[in-house]
């Protein structure tokens, strides 16, 4: 026994175009799967940037909080016009600080040192670079002590504040790595002229500012930290949904060849159950048309016996007639002057009788056009004609045929289908017909559509039939007098045109159908 697996049988080509690409082949579904694969990488990528931006954020924040800190201490400082504090190795006294008290003793004798706003911002400054790694430093472009002369990036951000900026952020090399750098200005308050206002300054005016410095490492590494857990996130989130999407796919593709299967098995009995059909309506056109046909041949064939019989009295007499044996009497009794006469109407009916053949024949090609299956410009009105005669037998006996023809102009189809309609529903109206009645024949156009129309005064149908005469089985006959496919086939036929039947009929007061047709027709979707 072969240990090969079985594969997956696949639809019949008609089937497969019911079937999307996307689901039919696989191929179609990396597509997808990169489609995916970039969402979730903008995903990340945003929310990278995201925490990235958070972070910085949280850090630009600490550093505005401790400028506004240090504002806060120098403003209690100014408030207070400087505080005093022990002169120690440390604490030494300000050589910059030009005060007639800036150094003072205590009654127990402990020297004093006062510390203005600016001195005491070098020294908080200092305390906080050893305690956090945090750096922030009094600056001004006119310092009164040189060590307080700006950087360069300190200078553009000085700068910067005279044109009116609030602050200055950035990201700048430092001697042991990047650093974050944040930068606010100092206006000048009125507490601020004793010690300024030599140096020209007025009350507004930007004396300096206070840069704000940290490393920019633990930034990153927060970062990092945050960017790491992300890519887990989405990476986990990229293989649940991928795969999953993967799984519903493969389980849509094979549900969907299943149904095209079952759609094939559906379409296969329809064709047959159609073809059954078609034979029924063959065999039953046969009939007709043999009854039409038998009736002159019956006669000319009952004409030639005559014929013959008439020839071989003819050819006996010549005969006596060139031997000398006929006599006059003899030619009396043969009654020339009859035999003329109804040998040339024998003919005529035997001619006339032919020709009616010929006709049925010339309608019947006319009617299946098995020589012109393909779509071409007909001529409807010439169909309908070749289809009346071709199904008379099944209708003179039931109806009076009025014929109500407009013109129309060459109409795409393919006439042997269009024929087919026009015969189910001729049909259909003779069996509507309980006595006998009329069938009355229309046809038209305007300027999208051509139609045909078959009306007849039979017993019509209710709302309830109404709704279900297309669907296929479907009859009002009892069992065995009908498939109830005529209708079906001929709706099929007529929605594969591109056109719709209409049907308006009410009990009692007859039926009407009418076929309409696209004049700009459907041939290169058909051909």
């Amino acid at each position: 026994m072969s240990s090969r697996r079985p594969t997956e049988a696949a639809p019949h080509p008609a089937s497969r175009r019911t079937i999307p690409r996307l689901i039919r082949e696989r191929r179609w579904w990396w597509l997808l799967l990169a489609l995916w694969t970039g969402i979730v990488a903008i995903s990340l990528q945003t929310q990278t940037e995201q925490i990235r931006r958070q972070a910085t954020e949280i850090a630009i924040e600490g550093a505005r909080n401790m400028f506004r800190m240090v504002i806060l201490t120098r403003n209690w400082n100014s408030s207070h016009g400087g505080i005093y504090v022990p002169v120690t190795e440390h604490t030494q006294p300000n050589p910059y600080l030009e005060h007639p008290q800036r150094d003072v003793t205590t009654t127990d004798g402990i020297a004093l040192t006062m510390i203005n706003p600016a001195y005491m911002t070098r020294l908080i400054g200092e305390m906080a670079e050893s305690a956090s790694g945090a750096v922030f430093r009094l600056t001004s472009r006119r310092p009164i002590r040189p060590a307080n002369a700006p950087d360069a990036w300190e200078n553009q951000s000085l700068l910067a504040f005279e044109r009116g900026v609030k602050e200055t952020i950035s990201v700048e090399p430092g001697p042991d790595g990047e650093m974050l750098r944040y930068m606010a200005p100092l206006p000048v308050k009125k507490s601020c002229l004793d010690c300024h206002a030599k140096q020209g300054y007025r009350e507004g005016d930007i004396r300096g500012g206070i840069s704000v410095s940290q490393r920019y490492a633990g930034i990153a590494a927060a970062t990092r930290s945050g960017t790491e857990k992300a890519r887990l996130t989405h990476a986990i989130f990229f293989l649940l949904v991928g795969g999953a999407g993967w799984l519903l796919l493969e389980m849509l593709r094979r549900r969907w060849f299943d149904l095209a299967g079952k759609i094939e098995e559906l379409e296969e009995a329809q064709g047959q159950l159609l073809q059954s059909e078609k034979m029924a309506s063959v065999g039953q056109l046969a009939a007709g048309v043999a009854h039409e046909i038998n009736n002159p041949v019956g006669f000319v064939n009952s004409n030639l016996g005559t014929l013959k019989k008439y020839s071989e009295q003819l050819l006996d007499l010549l005969e006596a007639s060139r031997t000398g044996k006929a006599s006059a009497a003899d030619f009396a009794a043969a009654d020339l002057a009859y035999l003329k006469e109804d040998m040339a109407d024998l003919l005529r009916e035997s001619q006339e009788g032919l020709e009616r053949v010929k006709k049925i024949v010339g309608d019947l090609k006319d009617f299946s056009r098995v020589d012109q299956a393909e779509w071409q410009d007909a001529d409807l009105n010439a169909g309908i004609e070749s289809t009346l005669n071709v199904v008379w037998h099944e209708l003179k006996y039931k109806a009076e045929v009025t014929r109500e023809y407009g013109e129309l102009p060459p109409v795409p189809c393919i006439p042997a289908q269009i024929n087919q309609v026009v015969m189910n529903l001729l049909t259909n109206a003779a069996h509507a017909i309980e006595e006998r009645g009329t069938i009355t024949v229309r046809s038209g156009c305007d300027e999208r559509w051509a139609w045909i129309e078959v009306a007849d005064n039979g017993k019509g149908m209710t709302p309830a039939t109404l709704r279900r005469i297309f669907e296929p089985f479907y009859t009002t006959k009892a069992v065995g007098k009908g498939t109830g496919l005529g209708l079906s086939l001929a709706y099929d036929i007529v929605r594969k045109h591109g056109g719709r039947i209409e049907v308006s009929s009410a009990p009692g007061a007859g039926s009407t159908f009418r076929v309409l047709l696209p004049l700009a027709g459907i041939a290169s979707e058909k051909s």
